[in-house]
């Protein structure tokens, strides 16, 4: 790996936080089927309500997670960019926030990063944002997207998401691919091939938390994975999708 000025990374890392600031993008949208427990009920006329919907105004969303940008950007720097220089993407998570601002339920449910550790870091970040209580219910659900541009001049990885090679390893892995999956779908793995077809990073994303945790379960497993050699100069990218 080519060696680079530091002084070049910080510049880099702050255009970056410029990026993840200004290209965040969060929406009000339906949950993907969260599976953590149910929102406390509140009472309303003498009946009990469970699960109205509320609402976090974007501007405050937005301003939040700027706020946490340097903790952000610290997960990206030493969680993925300390193993691999060119591990790039984006990740969009699914929050849950309760009735007092807190953060009951995260996960990625999209996005290709491929960095397991990374992605466990941020979701840590995401946790300890204190939201405010949302208006007009008892809890509030949304999607952010966080994009994640590497800092570093150099060719972009080999694409071998539609390779027939790399399909024929995880058909020969397909006991512990079954196995991590357990029945869920709408799930993706990002992998990193370096020098020798040695996986060097993964991780991936669930429609579900299910489905999240199942990702996770192939990232273990695919640390161990042998794939085609792509060369010293750059590694491979793959991108499975179950």
């Amino acid at each position: 790996m080519l060696h680079r000025d530091k002084s070049f990374f910080v510049v880099a890392m702050a255009c970056c936080a410029l990026l993840l600031s200004c290209g965040a993008r969060r929406n009000e949208v339906e949950s993907p089927t969260p599976q953590g427990p149910p929102p406390p009920a509140h009472q309303e006329d003498n009946h009990a309500v469970e699960g109205l919907l509320g609402k976090i105004d974007d501007s405050i969303v937005e301003e939040l997670f700027t706020r946490y940008s340097d903790r952000i950007l610290h997960c990206y720097q030493y969680e993925a960019l300390e193993v691999l220089e060119e591990i790039e993407g984006d990740l969009t998570a699914f929050i849950d926030v309760d009735r007092n601002g807190r953060v009951t339920t995260a996960w990625f449910v999209g996005g290709n990063l491929g960095s397991s550790p990374a992605q466990r870091c941020l979701l840590n970040v995401i946790a300890s944002v204190a939201f405010p209580p949302p208006i007009g219910g008892t809890h509030a659900e949304m999607f952010y997207t966080m994009p994640f541009d590497e800092p570093y001049q150099h060719p972009k990885p080999f694409d071998w998401s539609n390779d027939a090679a790399a399909s024929a390893v995880l058909e020969s892995n397909r006991d512990q691919v079954d196995a991590c999956l357990n029945g869920s779908t709408d799930v993706t793995l990002t992998l990193y091939v370096g020098p020798g077809g040695r996986v060097l990073a993964a991780g991936g994303t669930g429609a579900s938390m299910d489905g999240y945790q199942a990702s996770e379960c192939l990232s273990q497993a695919a640390m161990s994975w042998k794939f085609a050699n792509p060369g010293k100069h750059r590694p491979a990218k793959i991108t499975f999708r179950f």
